[in-house]
């Protein structure tokens, strides 16, 4: 096992859209990854507490996670997307490699899902808690919960309506009433937030939170809190994914990468290119480290946000696909 280590972080991923302005994302990926790499390195402790009972790894994956929660930029924690009657349901997981994991759904009001979810997996003897449950259990946990005005601004509504607007069109569309829309606005959010992480001690651990789709059905769950479809940890590595959930939830994606790995003996990037290449063009893509501290990306999308550094002094910051050769090497 080598001592090496290294951090792996996404936005979400989906489709490129013109005109976007990339330098606020760039400047906030790079903040969130400072952050995480802080942690793991040992240069400064979590944010959060109490962490001591938890490895390196899970503390600089939670750590970046939270960052990214916090951010207004991606779709978790404060920047979560709407649902259908204009509510959030946040879902949260984290899992490691030493057989820990914990999940949570429907979360409305706690600030940072992903620990909540980490509560799950240290404090109960399970590993999935539904909400209202959920919700009810991270705020006995004394987690800080924040009002509607928090999470909800002007442009979650323009986005909500433009994406209702959107379904009403598609739908009359294939009743006769009326012309194809020219967008399915739902893409515009489509995507998870999430980190992985090796430390030097061996320890790999994986955390991922979403608002889910823009626009979804009261109830829906995608694959971020399902164990081997949002996120899975082995010795051999730790993956998550990001994209439309309901295809990673029908692949299994980032178990079946995992069991690739476990059990075909291919290496983490030749697991990963074979995973994605069952997905459908546009469906997202996952980000991995494996046990030699070494970070794959591997998306059939136009973009991802996504970020690394590794002890190797390998470190970058990217979006579309043709900008990762400059940026990672």
């Amino acid at each position: 096992m080598s001592d090496s280590w290294a951090l792996a972080l996404h936005g979400g991923a989906g489709p490129v859209f013109p005109g976007l302005n990339a330098a606020p994302y760039r400047d906030a990926l790079a903040k969130c990854l400072e952050r995480g790499v802080n942690v793991l390195s040992g240069k400064s402790p979590p944010s959060f507490s109490p962490y001591e009972h938890l490895n390196t790894a899970m503390q600089a994956v939670i750590e970046t996670v939270i960052a990214l929660e916090d951010s207004d930029l991606f779709n978790a924690g404060r920047g979560a997307v709407l649902n259908e009657v204009g509510k959030y349901e946040m879902d949260a997981q984290v899992m490691d490699n030493r057989g820990h994991c914990g999940a949570c759904t429907g979360l409305t009001s706690i600030r940072n899902p992903v620990l909540a979810a980490e509560r799950v997996m240290s404090c109960t003897k399970h590993a999935f808690l539904t909400s209202p449950s959920a919700e009810k259990f991270a705020i006995s946990q004394g987690l800080a919960t924040e009002p509607a005005e928090y999470f909800i601004g002007d442009e979650c509504w323009e986005v909500l309506c433009a994406a209702h607007h959107a379904k009403v069109a598609a739908d009359d569309a294939v009743a006769g009433k009326g012309d194809s829309p020219a967008a399915a606005n739902e893409d515009s959010a489509t995507g998870t937030v999430g980190a992985v992480a090796k430390d030097q001690h061996g320890n790999i651990a994986c955390a991922t939170s979403t608002g889910g789709t823009i626009n979804k059905m009261i109830g829906r769950v995608g694959d971020t809190p399902i164990i081997g479809a949002g996120l899975y940890a082995t010795d051999k590595g730790g993956v998550c994914g990001t994209g439309k959930g309901e295809a990673f939830l029908y692949n299994n994606t980032c178990g079946r990468i995992c069991a690739a790995m476990d059990y075909g003996g291919l290496s983490m990037q030749e697991a990963c290119e074979k995973e994605i290449g069952r997905l459908r063009p546009g469906d997202g893509g996952v980000m991995a480290v494996d046990s030699n501290g070494k970070v794959v990306f591997q998306f059939n999308s136009g973009r991802m946000f996504r970020a690394m550094e590794e002890s190797s002094g390998r470190r970058g910051v990217a979006i579309r696909q043709e900008w990762e050769e400059k940026n990672f090497d």
